[in-house]
């Protein structure tokens, strides 16, 4: 993959650091494995390089190179907001050979952010008006987690025979159940333990195990589940109650406002970059052969 950008060559090897880069990033969090996400990856680093270029030629146009001395200053101070050099390469996972690549960094930064500074107008604060708007357009996403009350009967087999004899009886417990049996009255009979809670209360996604997860969510309120099987033993749940997810009022919902702001900010830079794609010319180099 290489480009032609307004002219200025634009080799493979670009392209594929950025992409490095985001994959790490998004491994560094969790929110990719291997190679699942490798084509998304792929568009957005393009994406990424073209843009940045486009506001790096048009900086450099309106106001020349960024001084050396200038990158210098702005990497002690980076260093210094991260309490030292060494602070600094364990916070980003960058290392003391990479200096060059984050001075080429802080470069870019340093001319997008000049030219971003007199081509977006400043954001004024939003009105209360605006946050309204705002909230009821994206109301999917200001909503109250989904729970579910869940009891259960669990029996805690002493050994590999034992595991047998439990899930034989917890069988016909479950039967029982199905059969209209009261559900507290056969944990108290059947479970493990005497003092063991029965309502295990409101459980949100992400509180319990998966295996339970996957089976108390997917039911119905009275619903008795199959016979469940994690490592602490065999459990028996039914879901007593149920709270789905409503709109969280936008009086308790924080960063509100500086999410607002923030997309904004992000679509007039869009806005901004389409128009610089518009006037210029971006060409895909085929490859030789």
């Amino acid at each position: 993959m290489a480009y032609n950008i307004n002219g200025e060559h634009i080799g493979d090897q670009v392209f594929e650091d950025e992409f490095e880069s985001i994959k790490d990033h998004y491994e560094s969090i969790g929110e990719t494995v291997c190679c699942d996400r490798d084509e998304e990856i792929r568009k957005l680093s393009l994406e990424n390089v073209i843009s940045r270029t486009l506001l790096e030629q048009e900086s450099i146009s309106r106001y020349g190179e960024v001084e050396e001395s200038a990158v210098e200053a702005r990497f002690n101070e980076v260093i210094a907001e991260h309490g030292g050099e060494q602070n600094f390469y364990d916070n980003t996972g960058f290392n003391a050979g990479d200096v060059s690549v984050i001075k080429r960094k802080l470069k870019s930064s340093l001319m997008i952010d000049r030219l971003l500074e007199d081509e977006l107008d400043e954001e004024a604060d939003p009105t209360d008006e605006d946050l309204e708007a705002y909230y009821q357009e994206n109301i999917e996403s200001y909503l109250s987690e989904e729970q579910v009350r869940v009891s259960q009967i669990f029996i805690e087999p002493s050994s590999q025979d034992a595991a047998k004899e439990a899930y034989i009886a917890l069988r016909g417990v479950r039967q029982e159940l199905l059969d209209g049996k009261d559900f507290d009255k056969a944990a108290r009979e059947h479970g493990s333990e005497e003092d063991r809670e029965i309502d295990l209360g409101f459980m949100r996604q992400g509180e319990t195990m998966p295996e339970v997860e996957a089976i108390t969510f997917s039911m119905n309120i009275g619903e008795i589940s199959p016979i469940v099987a994690t490592h602490y033993g065999f459990h028996l749940f039914k879901v007593t109650d149920r709270k789905n997810p409503e709109p969280i009022p936008r009086s308790e919902i924080e960063g509100l406002a500086e999410r607002y702001v923030a997309e904004h900010k992000a679509k007039a830079i869009d806005e901004y970059i389409n128009g610089l794609k518009e006037k210029g010319t971006v060409e895909e180099v085929a490859k030789a052969g």
